[in-house]
């Protein structure tokens, strides 16, 4: 990830601070609900591709091959 998670963010969003590491580091991801309680937080600074690639990718597929079906 490029941009590190502050870890006072952890107290905003209701996680422990050593969560907020662990994701800093690439140990964890967070799951989608806690990915977008960060980018609340954060007030748009850090996004969801920064957090978890591999959703947005997905969304994305998913997206693209809804609208060739139509």
């Amino acid at each position: 990830m490029k941009m590190k998670i502050p870890v006072k963010v952890a107290d905003c969003i209701g996680v422990d601070r050593s969560y907020i590491k662990k994701i800093n580091r690439g140990i964890r991801r967070p799951s989608l609900k806690t990915a977008r309680k960060i980018i609340e937080a954060m007030e748009g600074v850090i996004s969801l591709e920064d957090l978890r690639p591999d959703i947005v990718n997905q969304v994305y597929e998913l997206t693209t091959s809804n609208k060739q079906t139509d």
